[in-house]
């Protein structure tokens, strides 16, 4: 087994383990002896499998990889269970801490620290950081000033009477400008196009009840989002050379 098929390995097995994480949850009125069984029976499988794979480099490497996928995911699963989880700590805690163990171990195991090391020095290239930075850009910073280029408006008896999700226009916005400025960057301008028009097409039905305040400032919010977008985009083109 070459390194790179071992490594692939370990992260579909993390990837299934996942999903069987989810589809099975734990019911809120368990005890704690059940919670306690639920979670070995979270972590459990996953250290095998990962302590079966590390046999092909020595045993002591196997147990080493059990006894440390286990431990770390009876953690993870923990603090599920004793803390309410948003997207960034189910993100970092249940998919990219379990990641880099598994990336970390399988260095260890099979002494690709320099490769490990390589591709961390190309995440800190200029054209890597020439994308990171306009990214960055788009998720905070940006939504800010569209909120207050757009706080004239927010007072509107009309809009202070609309009914949203909590958070679902943030989040909205935040895939809408990383999917335009991907498209950009890419030179997809039709791609643009097609998402405009997907846009359009599913704001159809509330934009033609609404009154139109309603309509001004989505439309306006909309203009805004892929105005900055397109404008992070071609700037980025530029200093790529693209």
């Amino acid at each position: 087994m070459t390194d790179s098929v071992l490594l692939l390995l370990m992260l579909l097995l993390h990837m299934l383990s996942s999903l069987w994480a989810n589809a099975r949850p734990l019911p809120p009125e368990a005890s704690r002896m059940q919670q306690r069984a639920w979670l070995i029976l979270k972590a459990l499988p996953l250290a095998l499998a990962i302590g079966a794979l590390l046999l092909s480099q020595s045993l002591s490497t196997a147990l080493l990889g059990f006894i440390l996928v286990l431990c770390s995911q009876l953690l993870v699963e923990r603090q599920r269970l004793i803390r309410p989880q948003s997207f960034f700590s189910t993100a970092l805690f249940s998919q990219l801490l379990p990641v880099l163990i598994l990336v970390g171990l399988w260095s260890a195991a099979t002494g690709n620290w320099p490769q490990l090391a390589d591709a961390l020095a190309r995440l800190l290239q200029p054209d890597a950081l020439i994308l990171a930075l306009p990214t960055l850009f788009l998720l905070h910073p940006t939504s800010t000033l569209i909120a207050q280029i757009l706080t004239p408006w927010l007072n509107h008896s009309d809009l202070q009477d609309e009914q949203s999700l909590k958070q679902a226009g943030r989040l909205i916005g935040f895939l809408e400008r990383l999917l335009i400025f991907a498209f950009v960057v890419m030179g997809q301008w039709s791609a643009i196009g097609f998402l405009l028009a997907a846009k359009s097409i599913m704001r159809f039905n509330d934009t033609r009840s609404a009154k139109r305040p309603v309509s001004e400032y989505v439309l306006l919010g909309t203009l805004l989002s892929f105005g900055f977008s397109i404008a992070a985009g071609l700037v980025a083109r530029t200093l790529l050379g693209a």
